[in-house]
């Protein structure tokens, strides 16, 4: 089964953390982190990603939040979906829909760890909170069908 084949599927996040070169470590959605990430056979993918236990907004209106509200949903939620294709070792996303403008149109790409049950990615480092970070982010399959070297999944 091609690295391709075995990508395929949706995954779990289970943990999420940046690092900078001085030894910093950040956890942008906290210690229990949540998300899922999907990768579809017509080379599509969608992740969305949130902290556990976000506040839900007071008057229950999903266009009408406080200032206050919005940019604590905002600090709080990552979401991204595109293309995606395999170029050396590394996932390409071709991000067509995102929640940070300045991704909209852009390559992303991500080093990447592929066993039969779980996905490791490694974002390149970027300016987060100041500073350059560089990040891991990692998943768990979802799903009865585990896909491994073995067989078909």
């Amino acid at each position: 089964m091609s690295v391709e084949d075995r990508l395929v599927g949706t995954y779990r996040v289970l943990a999420m953390e940046h690092y900078t070169d001085d030894g910093e470590v950040g956890r942008p959605f906290g210690d229990d982190p949540q998300g899922i990430i999907v990768y579809t056979p017509e080379h599509y993918m969608t992740a969305v990603l949130m902290k556990a236990g976000r506040p839900a907004f007071a008057a229950g209106d999903v266009l009408a939040g406080t200032d206050a509200e919005r940019a604590e949903a905002f600090a709080t939620a990552n979401a991204f979906a595109g293309r995606w294709e395999l170029v050396g070792e590394e996932i390409v996303h071709h991000l067509e829909v995102t929640t940070f403008p300045n991704w909209v149109g852009t390559r992303q790409y991500r080093r990447f760890d592929l066993t039969a049950t779980h996905l490791t990615l490694y974002p390149p480092s970027m300016l987060m909170e100041g500073k350059l970070r560089h990040a891991r982010v990692e998943c768990v399959r979802i799903g009865e069908h585990l896909r491994g070297d073995d067989g078909p999944g």
